[in-house]
C-alpha cells in the first residue's frame, strides 16, 4: 500500500527587491539555518528556491537560466548557507536573486 504525506507549510508574502514573494511564514536567513539537520524542511526550501529560478525563467524568457547552470541541492545548500553567513540578517529570498544574478551574470 502507498501512502502519501502532506506537510501543511504555513505561507506568508512579502517584498524583496520591490517584487512580492510568496513563500514561508519566516524566510529569514535565521530560519534557514536553524534547519540545518531537518531534511524535509532543507527540502521544502531548495524546492522553493527552484520554483523561483523557474518563475524567473518564465517572466524573462530572453534571459533563461538553463538546466544546466542550475546546482545541485547540495551545492545550492553550500551557497544559501555561506549567503546566510555574509548576510545573517537577510532573507532568503535574497539568496535567490543573489544566485539568479550570478548566473546571468550580472553585478
Amino acid at each position: 500500500m502507498l501512502f502519501f504525506a502532506l506537510l501543511f507549510v504555513p505561507t506568508t508574502s512579502a517584498a524583496q527587491d520591490g517584487v512580492a514573494i510568496h513563500g514561508f511564514d519566516d524566510m529569514s536567513c535565521g530560519a534557514w539555518v536553524s534547519s540545518t539537520g531537518n531534511g524535509l524542511v532543507r527540502a521544502q526550501y531548495l524546492s522553493w528556491f527552484r520554483g523561483f529560478v523557474s518563475g524567473v525563467n518564465f517572466a524573462d524568457s530572453k534571459h533563461q537560466i538553463s538546466l544546466g547552470q542550475m546546482p545541485t541541492n547540495d551545492t545550492l545548500s553550500l551557497y544559501i548557507d555561506k549567503y546566510c553567513r555574509e548576510k545573517p540578517l537577510g532573507s532568503f529570498p535574497g539568496a535567490a536573486f543573489q544566485l539568479v544574478r550570478e548566473l546571468r551574470g550580472q553585478p
